[in-house]
């Protein structure tokens, strides 16, 4: 983990991002697009992870140490748990920077294990 640097711990920054979080999953609408859901739901569990390395006093730019820092210290999250929050991060990152399409049948057939991470 060489991108996570090791700051005090930041308790009110951990809770600003965590209630932002709430907020996001709070504002998710059915209607939404595939590539919207994908993006919220994606930024929302950063989001949680990033409130999660804040309390612990760590930090990171960088996605995929956000995601190796998940999978080293919150035991809550399986194998499968983090394999789905790289593929949220690599498709977030085909939409944004790239306009690749995604469809609705990739996200619903993933939502509830979403859900269960978030």
């Amino acid at each position: 983990m060489k991108d996570i640097f090791k700051i005090s711990p930041d308790e009110k920054r951990a809770d600003a991002l965590k209630n932002r979080a709430r907020e996001r999953l709070a504002d998710i609408k059915d209607n939404l697009k595939a590539y919207k859901l994908i993006e919220e739901y994606y930024e929302i569990i950063k989001e949680l992870i990033t409130s999660i390395m804040y309390k612990r006093g760590y930090k990171t730019l960088s996605h995929v140490e956000l995601i190796e820092f998940a999978s080293k210290d919150i035991k809550e999250l399986g194998k499968k748990d983090l394999m789905l929050i790289d593929e949220l991060r690599i498709k977030r990152n085909g939409i944004m920077y790239y306009g690749e399409e995604v469809t609705l049948e990739f996200i619903k057939t993933r939502e509830e294990s979403i859900k269960r991470i978030i």
